[in-house]
């Protein structure tokens, strides 16, 4: 691929899960960033009969739409597996019914899969030998967005801040193991001990506590330093049981507390240090120059104890040594200033940064002349076609003077008004100048 050429992508993203800010800045950051066109669209019209996929160089299916409970359905999968470019899958949750979603991206023929399982252990979960044609790439859950700091504002060092720690964790299901645990029991350990040392806290897990919007900046630097632990799920649902497991041990056992399921039912599952990830969390807290204290753990390799945050033993047997180093001014000044210039100031996770690369890895494929693509052709498929879309750009961009093209925006976007009209308008801002560029 010439490198200034200018692919067309369609990406499939779930509208109704924009609502969540980090999904929102993860899907509006692709078109944002790439050196390509995008246009988006909602998997819900993915069966309109005026669209034809084979108008777009790639199709990308967004990780908001929950592609192993069903959301993209049987004719959905077959438009998609018929579909002659290069199809490119974002999915996290993978611990969520793993066969039916390694089912899908055999079916679909996906080419290009970003996981966010570690690259260390992609083989186990996705071994080559089942998926010889298909490339793998880790990524992170959520990544630093543009307007991290300006959202953040000025804060003062944490050393001039009185409420010494802050945090608000989530109580998960058993069935997400010990990582989904220990988001309450970093929480408990820490607020004991505080409430023991009349040290200032704000410690929270319900759900009545949740702090939403700009609220949650706010309190961010107002903490000197804030909890966390690892993000993710060792504990893989491989078939879609678990639940019902769980559920049937509780009926035949009504007095089993949840310690007792947890190693009668879910234990045998887990598979400790598969899954531990960074949470973009984590990067908001860094932002607004509060300290870390979190558990012990690798955080994909992004953070380090003792340079970038304050490590807590699982047990918290090391408590009073934490917050003999919380007491020290000079310290913790120091330490965030430290981690917001690496993590933060360098851009090196910032979503910029990893549109690069996703960028990268799609021109990778186009550069292969087609290598990639003829692989999984179906038979029945002109291979002229394919080689057309890996080789050279016009054969499947839709043609401005196209009447085909204008006859698909008919069909296809005229009985979406009524979605139109109750979009948000940040949403709008994003979509309609792509639309224009395609269509008109």
């Amino acid at each position: 691929m010439r490198s200034q050429e200018r692919l067309s992508i369609l990406c499939l993203y779930a509208q109704s899960q924009t609502y969540t800010q980090t999904v929102f800045e993860h899907v509006e950051a692709l078109g944002k960033y790439s050196l390509h066109d995008w246009a988006y669209l909602d998997y819900g019209l993915l069966n309109q009969p005026g669209l034809d996929l084979n108008a777009f160089d790639a199709v990308v299916i967004h990780y908001s739409v929950r592609l192993p409970y069903g959301q993209i359905d049987d004719r959905g999968a077959d438009k998609l597996e018929g579909y002659s470019g290069l199809k490119v899958l974002f999915i996290q949750d993978e611990y969520d019914h793993t066969n039916r979603a390694k089912s899908l991206i055999r079916k679909i023929g996906c080419h290009l899969v970003f996981s966010v399982v570690p690259p260390r252990h992609l083989e186990s979960i996705y071994p080559a030998a089942e998926f010889p044609n298909v490339v793998f790439v880790s990524n992170f859950t959520g990544y630093v967005p543009a307007d991290l700091v300006a959202l953040v504002g000025a804060t003062k060092p944490p050393s001039a801040r009185n409420l010494v720690v802050g945090y608000r964790g989530r109580p998960l299901p058993l069935r997400y193991g010990q990582l989904g645990r220990e988001k309450v029991e970093i929480g408990r350990l820490v607020k004991e001990y505080c409430d023991a040392q009349s040290i200032p806290n704000d410690i929270a897990w319900s759900e009545e506590a949740r702090i939403y919007g700009t609220r949650w900046y706010g309190f961010l630097a107002s903490c000197r330093a804030m909890l966390g632990s690892e993000s993710g799920s060792n504990v893989f649902d491989w078939d879609g049981s678990l639940d019902a497991r769980i559920g049937d041990y509780r009926r035949a056992n009504p007095l089993a507390s949840d310690a007792e399921v947890y190693q009668q039912v879910v234990l045998p599952q887990e598979r400790p240090g598969l899954m531990n990830q960074i949470s973009p969390r984590l990067f908001e807290a860094i932002a607004s120059k509060t300290v870390l204290v979190l558990f012990e753990g690798e955080y994909s390799d992004v953070v380090k104890p003792g340079e970038h945050y304050i490590a807590v033993r699982k047990d918290g047997s090391n408590l009073d040594e934490v917050f003999s180093l919380l007491r020290d001014d000079h310290y913790i000044d120091r330490m965030v200033q430290h981690t917001h210039s690496e993590i933060i100031g360098s851009g090196k996770y910032s979503y910029r940064s990893f549109v690069g690369l996703v960028d990268a890895r799609i021109n990778e494929l186009f550069a292969q002349k087609g290598a990639a693509v003829p692989a999984h052709r179906r038979p029945g498929y002109p291979r002229m076609v394919m080689t057309n879309m890996a080789m050279s750009r016009s054969p499947l961009r839709p043609r401005k003077s196209s009447s085909t093209i204008k006859w698909i925006l008919q069909v296809v976007f005229f009985p979406v008004r009524p979605l139109w009209r109750s979009m948000p308008e940040f949403l709008k801002r994003l979509i309609r100048p792509v639309i224009k560029k395609i269509f008109y």
